[in-house]
């Protein structure tokens, strides 16, 4: 698929927006640890170290908001991008439970848990209607190849 097809593609906006939206959260994280750390959470880290770890997750985050702006021009070619993105957020927004069901959580990680179950629902619908997820785990020429052999169209 050429760029120009992808810009019509309507998940290329969604795309876009799950990219500004974890950007969102990671430019910040990442450049302020310490604030971000007590938005999410409420108090203070124990240690410097958690402050160092925080900001690192944050830096791999912002590099997957650059991810999904490129999957929004092309999202067939940056497939993989979206499906381990999604597999993130999903873990991510697992680990928010936690903190939310012992009543911890501070009014912004409840944002960001359903705001990332929100970007995963749109990855994951795209990946599976668009035939996207086969693709990644069936390669067409291994498919093609099959249907030489077997004789069948």
């Amino acid at each position: 698929m050429n760029t120009t097809t992808a810009r019509r593609d309507p998940f290329s906006f969604a795309f876009a927006l799950v990219a500004a939206w974890t950007a969102l959260g990671a430019v910040p994280g990442f450049f302020d640890p310490r604030a971000s750390f007590v938005r999410f959470h409420g108090h203070l880290p124990e240690s410097p170290l958690v402050l160092d770890l925080y900001r690192g997750a944050w830096g791999q985050t912002l590099l997957f908001a650059i991810g999904y702006a490129f999957a929004a021009r092309d999202p067939h070619r940056h497939a993989l991008i979206l499906l381990l993105g999604a597999i993130g957020k999903t873990l991510y927004a697992i680990r928010l439970l936690g903190p939310i069901t012992a009543g911890l959580a501070t009014p912004l990680t409840v944002f960001a848990a359903l705001g990332d179950a929100a970007c995963v629902t749109v990855i994951v619908y795209w990946l599976v209607t668009r035939g996207a997820l086969r693709s990644l785990v069936v390669r067409e020429e291994i498919v093609a190849a099959q249907r030489q052999r077997t004789g069948s169209s």
